[in-house]
């Protein structure tokens, strides 16, 4: 049964039938008012301009249609305004029909193009951009990602044609990582098996430290912290069949020298009587600020502090870009020789376990850790020949930290020459007006660089081959040289200004007392 929603009565309807009077002087059709119009009207100010009796009448116009006067036409728009009560059942059966009825389809948005990537496009990209070069006694390669696995290290190593590679083990950017798994971790030794990387002989495989630890860390909480992510690292290794880890020495934190080495040799030593077979490298670094690394007597000093049991778990890298811009001449063959001389005879060659291939954007002796590609920054390529013809650099691991970003939408032979010598303009991708250009990295370039330093294996520098090259390189890298020159420039300017303004006029002078004493 259906049921009203109110007991109310039903209201009565208004009487029909009356023909028009047209002594009223109404028209006979009316201008008929909007349902809006009709219900913002004002009933009392309508009823004080009409009369009581044409409010009364109700008239019919030609057509049989009845007409209302303003009066009763405000009165029935009230009427229709108010909603008409529904009873229990039209709701029902209206909710089923909105139910039933298909729902209306949504404005569509513009569809985002997504590229499926085809079987021959997976193809194509794991294809090797170059192929590693077979018998040599020099391991080139780089320091690949190791994203979702660490096996895929090997994969990306082998793209770029490299015969050694560097990889994190874990985020560098934060201290709680997941541990190793066994699946990874089987995946790693099998490929370095099937793919001729050989992690347990030192020639290939060098892992990269975190650049969050320090263990020459005075702060108690903060060196415990980094000697568990230190320590995890190396129990990584050993999982992995690694033999070499590579990390940096550290800072002072403006603490005495000889005591942030005595913390640092504390740590290392701790840590190689907590492992077994994994030895620690320690980097060279560029000698800015508090960085510990910097001159080669500083490895010497660390030595004395680690019993000599340990020593042949001990082990150095060098980083051509650091130590260029640390003060050492890497360049001239005469310059070049006197550094690994030094390095012998304070450190020892036996400690050589690898080497960073870096040039350097900044200029000799600036303190800056500015890394460029092979042959376009200060260190030039008579720096990488004299690296790649040193035969006691046969059997370890060169690993290239160079910048491979490159603008995205840039064509390949973007900066190379013509037949006719004339310098070819890359096309570039269109961006707004002040917008920083995308950059996109592209191992294409580790690639050549691979080759290229390979190809320096034997070949003359005073010849035309090389300085050809040598001459195209130096050039791609001039503006950026220039940029970095006078960047330096202007900075040992300032530091003299401010040096001489810190001694002031007769400051470091001897006073009369002190001449007196002396006589």
């Amino acid at each position: 049964m259906c049921v009203s929603h109110n007991d109310e009565e039903p209201q009565a309807t208004e009487p029909k039938g009356h023909k028009r009077n047209l002594s009223q002087g109404t028209d006979a059709s009316p201008v008929r008012r909007s349902k809006r119009q009709r219900s913002s009207t004002n009933l009392k100010e309508l009823s004080s301009k009409e009369s009581d009796s044409e409010a009364d009448q109700h008239l019919k116009s030609p057509e049989g249609k009845p007409k209302q006067t303003k009066k009763t036409q405000a009165a029935s728009a009230t009427k229709k305004a108010a909603p008409k009560k529904k009873t229990v059942c039209q709701e029902s059966a209206e909710v089923k029909a909105e139910s039933d009825a298909e729902p209306e389809a949504p404005k569509p948005k513009p569809a985002r193009k997504r590229v499926t990537k085809t079987k021959e496009s997976k193809e194509t990209e794991a294809m090797p951009l170059a192929a590693r070069t077979k018998g040599l006694k020099m391991f080139v390669g780089a320091h690949v990602s190791a994203a979702k696995g660490v096996f895929n290290s090997i994969h990306n190593s082998e793209q770029i044609g490299g015969n050694a590679f560097a990889l994190f083990l874990k985020s560098q950017r934060k201290w709680d990582n997941p541990a190793l798994s066994d699946e990874h971790r089987d995946e790693f030794r099998k490929l370095c098996t099937e793919k001729g990387y050989d992690a347990a002989a030192r020639r290939h495989v060098l892992p990269h430290g975190s650049y969050l630890v320090n263990l020459a860390q005075n702060d108690e909480a903060k060196a415990k912290q980094a000697y568990t992510s230190f320590l995890d690292d190396l129990r990584r290794c050993e999982a992995l069949g690694i033999k070499l880890y590579n990390f940096h020495p550290g800072s002072t934190n403006q603490t005495p020298l000889p005591e942030a080495l005595g913390r640092l040799a504390k740590s290392l030593t701790k840590a190689i009587t907590e492992t077994s077979t994994v030895i620690p490298v320690l980097e060279t670094m560029c000698g800015h600020g508090n960085t510990i690394g910097g001159q080669l007597s500083e490895f010497k000093d660390l030595l004395a502090l680690i019993p000599k049991e340990h020593h042949d778990r001990i082990g150095i890298c060098i980083d051509t870009c650091h130590s260029f811009a640390a003060g050492y001449d890497l360049v001239t063959p005469k310059g070049f020789k006197a550094f690994l001389d030094e390095f012998d005879e304070l450190i020892g060659i036996r400690f050589l376990k690898a080497l960073h291939l870096n040039d350097s954007k900044a200029p000799f002796g600036s303190k800056r850790d500015l890394h460029a590609n092979i042959g376009t920054g200060f260190l030039g390529l008579r720096a990488f020949h004299n690296v790649m013809n040193e035969p006691r650099f046969e059997g370890l691991p060169m690993v290239l930290e160079t910048p491979i970003d490159k603008v995205e939408g840039m064509d390949e032979d973007e900066g190379s020459e013509s037949e006719t010598g004339a310098k070819k303009k890359g096309k570039k991708a269109k961006r707004p007006a002040g917008a920083s250009a995308a950059t996109v990295q592209d191992p294409g370039i580790w690639a050549k660089e691979i080759k290229l330093l390979e190809s320096l294996i034997g070949m003359d520098p005073e010849g035309e081959e090389f300085k050809a090259l040598e001459a195209k390189l130096s050039e791609e890298g001039r503006e950026t040289r220039e940029k970095q020159q006078q960047q330096y420039d202007k900075k040992v300017e300032t530091d003299k200004k401010k040096e001489a303004k810190a001694k002031g006029p007769g400051k470091g002078q001897k006073s009369l007392m002190d001449m007196m004493k002396a006589k």
